[in-house]
């Protein structure tokens, strides 16, 4: 399983979609937070509420329970597959795979990888998928925060400029 962790705006979503068009099967996230315009018919996330939330993961169907901006974020434990790419919270990583021990799953193999570019390139994306300058702005904020020690979080760090050349060295990192 490929966990793909980084700020907004990095460009996990286009290289989960990659990794999918070269066989990855993407996992699903189930979050309670609303459906962005562009988000309506996506395969990346189930919107669920709260209590549903709740409910799964008490049930042991979540591998994580993240909190970001009042909204929960989960992978569903159906998701766990070897070939499985999904993106996820910074800070939940360790909980992952602490949950993954919990639940007798670890021997899933989990491989976190940082994805990042520089905060101009970041911004520009934003801008250009639509969102607002307040939005953009407090995105930055809090990912600097959040941000700050990924690095010694996650298992690899691959730099997004290129996205081709991103795929590839993920696909590398991850067949070692």
């Amino acid at each position: 399983m490929i966990i793909l962790i980084g700020e907004s705006g990095s460009g996990k979503t286009t290289i989960l979609n990659k990794l999918v068009e070269l066989g990855y099967e993407k996992a699903i996230n189930h979050t309670t937070r609303k459906p962005r315009e562009n988000e309506e018919n996506i395969e990346e996330y189930k919107f669920i509420t709260k209590e549903e939330f709740n409910k799964m993961w008490n049930n042991g169907e979540l591998l994580q329970r993240a909190e970001f901006n009042g909204e929960y974020y989960g992978i569903s434990t159906n998701s766990l597959k070897e070939n499985g790419v999904c993106i996820s919270i910074v800070d939940s990583i360790a909980d992952i795979k602490n949950r993954a021990k919990e639940l007798n799953m670890e021997n899933a193999k989990i491989t976190t990888i940082y994805v990042y570019v520089n905060e101009q390139e970041r911004i520009k994306r934003m801008k250009d998928r639509g969102d607002s300058i307040d939005s953009i702005q407090t995105r930055i904020k809090i990912d600097r925060e959040k941000f700050a020690r990924a690095r010694e979080i996650a298992d690899f760090v691959v730099e997004n400029i290129n996205i081709d050349k991103a795929v590839k060295e993920i696909i590398e990192k991850v067949s070692i």
